[in-house]
């Protein structure tokens, strides 16, 4: 295993994950009415978790001998639902990526391997998930956008 490739695959874990903290706890503040209601602790969640992510990471990062990242990439505000599961959606499936990227680079590292195939089912099922969401959410917006039509 190439440790200072790890360390910078991994870095780049962090930034990741750091960006999704703040793009997601974003969404969390600015939703309001009923999308408030039903999605703030949706998105706080995912805040938490890619803290959770982030320091994970920049553990290992230093268990590496390197320094975790502390770049962010450049939010995407959003203050519409489908653009923030949009936005969300494009950021999981970003971190697979990365993700699949490291573990290409510690096949034979058994516990990096293994950290690195959980995350991967972990980011997988959000982006999933995030799937789902959004297919329902714009089947929504579809159907009230047809009823005002009909009534308009």
């Amino acid at each position: 295993m190439d440790k200072a490739k790890v360390i910078d695959k991994l870095n780049q874990a962090v930034t990741l994950e750091l960006t999704g903290l703040l793009q997601y706890n974003q969404y969390a503040q600015v939703l309001v009415g009923q999308d408030r209601k039903v999605w703030e602790g949706f998105f706080k969640d995912n805040s938490d978790e890619a803290l959770a992510h982030a320091r994970k990471f920049a553990s290992r990062v230093v268990s590496l001998g390197g320094v975790p990242s502390t770049e962010t990439h450049p939010i995407k505000p959003a203050t519409m639902l489908h653009e923030m599961l949009e936005h969300s959606l494009e950021h999981e499936r970003h971190a697979i990526t990365v993700y699949e990227e490291a573990l290409t680079l510690c096949q034979d590292n058994t516990a990096y391997r293994n950290l690195l195939e959980d995350q991967i089912q972990t980011e997988t099922d959000d982006a999933e998930e995030l799937e789902k969401f959004l297919g329902q959410v714009i089947r929504l917006a579809g159907h009230h956008h047809r009823r005002m039509s009909k009534t308009a």
